[in-house]
């Protein structure tokens, strides 16, 4: 890839390495790419938040708003939207999964999965939660409180299925980024039971944040509305 204004060879997507000015996004690149790195699924904390904050400091539209050839506002402009929409897409690492699994063909495969260990409760938990819900819809406190303790060892269910969980995604992850570096940083050939193992783990992830909110939510007792003036 060459750069549209000094015409060097350049390794980066968003912002020419040599001469600073930042790259034109036709079709926006993949988030990796973007941020110039290998698509692992483990980083360290903060890491690639410092990435994203250097590309921004560095094709931010205020940095060149002053300059002659409109070419390179609008060029800083869709850089920064691809580097957002990178940062987005790879941030965490659920994101970072369900990103990989998407770009492997699985994208409509990960659905809602009550994990292993939580089978028995979860009708249990569904039923809690509905009471919860429509005595906070009534206004019905008693009902509300009768429920706590209830809600209480449902949390302790789903925090310890929420552990294994990212055991497992450790795992998952260590045997990807395993493959990367094996294949000299390019995408690895993965087998079918790793991703059958990641669409199951996705769904899994993707329902205990769901009901983590459920729970959160129903140990909150909503505020009364403010007195008239």
């Amino acid at each position: 890839m060459k750069c549209w204004n000094c015409q060097n060879p350049s390794d980066e997507a968003l912002v020419c390495g040599r001469c600073g000015m930042p790259q034109p996004v036709g079709s926006p690149p993949g988030p990796f790419e973007a941020l110039g790195l290998a698509p692992r699924l483990r980083w360290e904390a903060g890491e690639l938040q410092g990435v994203h904050e250097d590309l921004a400091r560095r094709c931010h539209p205020d940095l060149f708003r002053a300059h002659r050839d409109d070419r390179v506002l609008s060029a800083s402009k869709s850089a920064m939207r691809a580097l957002n929409d990178a940062y987005r897409t790879v941030r965490d690492r659920d994101s970072r999964l369900i990103y990989i699994l998407s770009a492997l063909g699985q994208g409509q495969q990960s659905m809602r999965t009550v994990p292993e260990g939580l089978q028995d409760s979860a009708q249990i938990l569904d039923r809690v939660l509905s009471r919860i819900e429509e005595a906070r819809q009534k206004g019905d406190r008693a009902e509300w409180e009768a429920q706590q303790d209830h809600i209480a060892s449902l949390q302790i269910k789903v925090e310890g299925a929420r552990e294994r969980s990212d055991h497992a995604l450790r795992v998952l992850a260590g045997e990807w980024d395993a493959g990367l570096s094996a294949a000299g940083g390019e995408w690895p050939e993965i087998g079918e039971e790793w991703i059958a193992r990641a669409v199951t783990l996705a769904g899994e992830r993707a329902y205990l944040r769901t009901v983590g909110g459920r729970l959160a939510e129903a140990r909150e007792w909503p505020d009364e509305d403010p007195a008239p003036a």
